[in-house]
């Protein structure tokens, strides 16, 4: 909340900057925007009293992040389509809908418990995370459909991840040797964001205290192994993990695109709005976004899922048709999407 208050509030100041003929003449823009300060002042003070992130002291300057992980562009700007190639804005997403709430039945239909016995905690979290990220997907499409964007590039995310995890451990040894690395990646980036926070004045208890469980959760190890091997890029994975279909890098496109909507680029804002007889309404996607949307959830989500719950029981009959029937249908999802979205 802290965060979207003065994102939107320093969005309209630089609006006002940028575009000032765009003010309503009916409102007075000195007292709105003193109002909108004044407000977001409150949304602050009151977050900061929770989070705790209000700096104790100035920045240090010795802690500095740098990124030196190149990422590949799959969207290429410099494609101009002429008005006269543009096709009318006649795609139904309605068949995708109708086959994503099929292939939710079946997510519905079965369960196991991920806390039975000494369960592997990548397989607890694929299973319970496959489980509320695509519910996230589900109850947010109509209401708040940026949400629903952001869970189902999660669930990609994740989805290439775990058949990272698991393609090439043959044995146990090898499992543990991959989930050590795997984790220690995010121990690493944990390290990392609590040295960033206290290089910029906020006291290293509360920035500690952003990463700690709750009482009834028993910390793992938090030891990082020496000259630790980082995970593979996510584009790597991405196309691993679109190897079975007929062009393997249409996960890496889609993948991009919904990275256009949780970044807030132009071609997002785009996918957010339409241009309907009334005017123009924000907030909805796009026939195409939405399919996308549901279709990389539900993909993503049977992978989570139909391996999660293969890890959870030792491979039973039951986990094995589960896992089976929600590729099928994540499959019938995706014949339905690709004609709307015209990806693979």
């Amino acid at each position: 909340m802290h965060t979207a208050a003065v994102g939107v509030t320093v969005t309209l100041l630089g609006v006002c900057a940028a575009a000032p003929e765009s003010w309503p003449e009916e409102v007075d823009q000195k007292t709105f925007l003193e109002e909108a300060l004044r407000l977001t002042r409150e949304v602050a003070d009151a977050a900061t009293s929770l989070h705790g992130l209000g700096a104790a002291s100035a920045p240090t300057g010795k802690q500095k992040i740098r990124f030196t992980t190149t990422r590949s562009e799959f969207l290429r700007g410099s494609v101009v389509v002429g008005v006269e190639d543009l096709l009318p804005d006649i795609n139904d997403a309605g068949p995708v809908v109708a086959a994503a709430e099929l292939y939710e039945q079946h997510v519905r239909s079965w369960h196991t418990s991920p806390y039975f016995g000494n369960p592997k905690l990548a397989s607890v979290l694929a299973y319970l995370g496959g489980h509320s990220f695509f519910e996230t997907v589900m109850s947010m499409i109509d209401n708040a459909p940026v949400a629903a964007v952001f869970a189902a590039r999660m669930l990609l995310e994740e989805a290439a991840r775990l058949r990272w995890l698991t393609s090439e451990a043959g044995s146990d040894d090898e499992f543990a040797q991959r989930s050590k690395r795997y984790f220690d990646e995010f121990r690493s980036r944990k390290k990392a964001t609590i040295s960033l926070l206290t290089g910029n004045g906020v006291r290293q208890q509360v920035a500690k205290k952003l990463f700690e469980f709750p009482d009834n959760v028993v910390e793992g190890p938090t030891d990082i192994a020496k000259g630790r091997e980082p995970l593979p890029s996510i584009e790597s994975m991405l196309r691993a993990l679109g190897d079975p279909y007929p062009e393997p890098g249409w996960m890496c496109v889609a993948y991009s695109l919904l990275s256009q909507v949780t970044h807030s680029t132009p071609i997002g804002v785009l996918h957010l709005t339409r241009n309907r007889n009334d005017g123009v309404q924000f907030g909805q996607l796009t026939p195409e976004m939405l399919s996308l949307t549901l279709d990389v959830a539900c993909l993503g989500s049977a992978h989570l899922l139909g391996t999660g719950s293969i890890l959870l029981t030792g491979g039973s009959a039951e986990a094995a048709a589960y896992d089976l029937e929600l590729h099928r249908r994540a499959y019938a999802v995706h014949n339905a999407a690709r004609l709307v979205h015209g990806l693979d």
